[in-house]
């Protein structure tokens, strides 16, 4: 009996069945305890990312409408605060910090900080309080995130047409000592215009040189071929349709009968071109470009002899007539326009540069005393064409290119050295008549600009007037003017916060 009972004894304690059970019990809290705080963890992670992405949003939407427009409110509209467009159910977040900035870095590249805002850029930032489950056991009941998203006010390529339209009348001859010494206005315009084709991208950007006066047709290519023999023949100014849709020459015919002549008159000096550099990673124009040529930097293939030039071109060089530029915004609109039909999803731009000042003679265009019947001529009537209400008629032929249906052109005006009424009188066609009676050159310039932000101003040249400046008193030479509109001529875009340094 007693050995039985020792046995017994013995197997008790020496029996280990079932003290795995507590080991598996503890375990299994360990092993739901983590899959808890994944669970919290992943959810935390998710809403993170769901509040960052409304952050991006919220920041494009507000750098969109900048410098001008209501930053704040598009910001709040596409932020996920409660009742806004990228609100949750499963978290709630605070109103956004919306802090417009200017970046030195994008003013560097030519975008600058302008405007109310004073700013190249917007800084959102959002926080959001996240409920918790299995982390409330361990007394965590909410985890407070945040994120920030910083948007530039462009520098995303969009594919546009591009026509520059250029005031090659007498008055561009003036010396203007800022861009460097011994330079006319034109040779500032045009090295700004080579500011404008190396920040373009000639991959999606198609680009067309305008000019006025019109010129003979036949002539254009003296503009391009860097022979240096002869400029073309400037003509009397012609009128293209208002309402063409694709660009076609005019006609300036004299005399009648066997006497009668008739010559093709363009503004177009260059068509749309994409030549003018290599590649969009290349830093230099192309020497062989014709668009190149006419702003003097190609190296040309035209002239033999003492003519030919082995390198630089003169380019575009001044005519006779005085300034009038609704014909030349008319052809421009009808050439963008075809072009656009030939480049689905591109965007048409117009930048005029003039001192603004239309002042024509009737007898620098076509009328019934220098041409005949088959010429459309100009009248005294104060609408398009009239010598009567020149400014006026170039401000409603650029709101015809800037509204025109479902395809709005973006209209750029740059006021090179164009006199206000504060020390120079109105338009002189324009007084007390036309559709704009006693505007000034300067209000002519910016009434043309498509918006506020479009208008630039260059008034240091000798004889410049400070009192034409642009929204936000830009202070800009044509080369930062032209690199500034190239700039505008992208979309907006998320940039690192750490760009973010400078607050207005």
């Amino acid at each position: 009996m007693k050995s039985i009972g020792k046995s017994f004894q013995f197997e008790i304690l020496e029996n280990e069945t079932g003290q795995i059970i507590p080991w598996v019990a503890f375990m299994m809290i360990v092993i739901l305890g983590l899959g808890g705080l994944v669970l919290d963890g992943s959810r935390i992670m998710l809403i993170h990312r769901q509040l960052q992405s409304a952050t991006d949003a919220a920041a494009l939407a507000g750098a969109r409408v900048m410098p001008d427009g209501d930053y704040r409110g598009s910001a709040l509209t596409y932020s996920a605060s409660s009742g806004k467009l990228n609100a949750s159910t499963t978290y709630s977040a605070s109103a956004p910090v919306v802090t417009p900035i200017c970046v030195s870095a994008l003013k560097a590249q030519g975008l600058p900080c302008v405007n109310s805002a004073s700013a190249n850029a917007l800084q959102v930032q959002q926080s959001a309080a996240v409920s918790t489950s299995f982390m409330g056991l361990l007394g965590v009941k909410t985890v407070n995130i945040s994120t920030a998203s910083t948007a530039a006010m462009g520098g995303s390529n969009t594919p546009y047409n591009v026509a520059i339209i250029l005031d090659t009348t007498p008055s561009m001859d003036y010396t203007d000592t800022s861009c460097g010494s011994n330079q006319t206005q034109l040779s500032c315009a045009t090295k700004g215009i080579q500011q404008l084709l190396l920040n373009l991208s000639p991959s999606v950007d198609h680009v067309s040189l305008f000019t006025f006066p019109n010129i003979d047709a036949s002539d254009a290519s003296m503009d391009t071929d860097c022979s240096g023999s002869s400029n073309p023949t400037a003509e009397p100014y012609t009128f293209p349709s208002k309402t063409a849709k694709s660009l076609s020459n005019t006609v300036f015919s004299t005399g009648s009968g066997k006497n009668q002549t008739s010559t093709n008159v363009t503004y177009q000096i260059v068509g749309f071109s994409t030549d003018y550099r290599s590649s969009n990673s290349s830093n230099s124009l192309s020497g062989s470009s014709s668009l190149s040529n006419a702003i003097g930097v190609g190296t040309g293939t035209g002239g033999s002899g003492k003519h030919h030039k082995s390198s630089g071109c003169s380019g575009i060089q001044t005519s006779e007539e005085n300034t009038y530029y609704a014909g030349a915004i008319y052809a421009a609109q009808s050439a963008l326009l075809a072009e656009q039909n030939l480049n689905t999803g591109t965007q048409n731009v117009i930048i005029l540069l003039s001192d603004g000042n239309a002042t024509a003679r009737q007898s620098d265009m076509a009328n019934s005393s220098n041409s005949n019947s088959n010429t459309t001529w100009a009248t005294s009537s104060g609408t398009y064409p009239s010598w009567v209400g020149e400014c006026g008629q170039g401000v409603e032929a650029a709101k015809y290119a800037a509204t025109y249906p479902g395809n709005p052109t973006k209209v750029y005006t740059i006021a090179y050295g164009s006199p206000t009424t504060s020390n120079s009188s109105n338009c002189g066609s324009d007084v007390g008549r036309g559709a704009h009676p006693n505007i000034s050159p300067c209000t002519a310039m910016k009434t043309m600009a498509s918006s506020p932000q479009n208008f630039y101003s260059d008034y240091y040249m000798s004889g410049g007037d400070p009192a034409c400046q642009a929204t936000g008193l830009i202070d800009y030479s044509l080369d930062g003017i032209f690199k500034a509109i190239a700039y505008q001529l992208t979309t907006v875009r998320l940039i690192p916060n750490g760009m973010a340094t400078t607050t207005p």
